[in-house]
């Protein structure tokens, strides 16, 4: 490979999350959303559930309070299972370096991050499994991937975010797994999905059997033939 077609190639890459982001900040800004006005995407579940989550995990992360028992919440709870259901995300760590005042405003930030990350493994996938695709419309459908109504309506369910940025990276090892039989790639992304949230790990599980009849749909065919 020449060294303008890496470029090109690395571009590419590039492109599909610059483009969400700008998309994004041109909305923000036109609505005076955060951080160019005081409006948040804030509503729903992620007001009255994430956000007061992340407050608390600020604290435990600033050593004000405990994982395995915290009294900000009711009579005082063991927290790993409400971390692991509302909150198991590394854009989530990131509220160590935000002011609790500020962290209804910085999900803003984190919502758009994840977007742009579903954007860029989503251009992976299509790169990789789909080489004989235009890099042009692999962008295209990757920024689509990115603003699809699962994203712009479930946001509110922010972990559900990071669910979209591993679902292309299953693809993928699913697509090394069937043709060049690698289990790892396809065993770290479905723990990922599993220790990320795993509510929707269950219909992601659901999901891989049906994709295995259908992918083996002949061969499942012929064996219920022969019975």
């Amino acid at each position: 490979m020449t060294d303008k077609k890496r470029i090109i190639n690395i571009l590419l890459y590039i492109i599909p999350p610059v483009l969400v982001m700008g998309v994004l900040l041109v909305l923000f800004s036109a609505n005076g959303f955060y951080p160019y006005g005081e409006k948040s995407l804030v509503w729903g579940d992620l007001r009255q559930q994430v956000v007061p989550l992340m407050i608390n995990f600020k604290d435990i992360l600033d050593g004000k309070s405990s994982m395995f028992m915290s009294f900000e919440n009711a009579g005082g709870m063991n927290f790993w299972g409400v971390f692991f259901f509302f909150l198991a995300s590394p854009f989530t760590f990131l509220v160590k370096f935000v002011e609790k005042e500020n962290i209804i405003l910085f999900m803003n930030i984190i919502v758009m991050l994840k977007l742009m990350t579903a954007s860029a493994t989503a251009m992976v996938y299509f790169r990789k499994c789909h080489e004989k695709l235009d890099g042009g419309i692999a962008a295209a459908l990757s920024v689509m991937y990115a603003f699809c109504g699962y994203g712009l309506m479930y946001y509110q369910n922010n972990v559900w975010l990071d669910m979209m940025y591993l679902f292309p990276l299953l693809m993928l090892s699913l697509n090394l797994l069937t043709k060049k039989q690698k289990v790892l790639p396809y065993i770290i992304t479905i723990t990922a999905m599993v220790i990320v949230n795993y509510y929707i790990s269950f219909m992601i599980c659901i999901f891989l059997v049906l994709w295995f009849f259908t992918f083996h749909f002949d061969s499942v065919k012929q064996f219920f033939a022969r019975g």
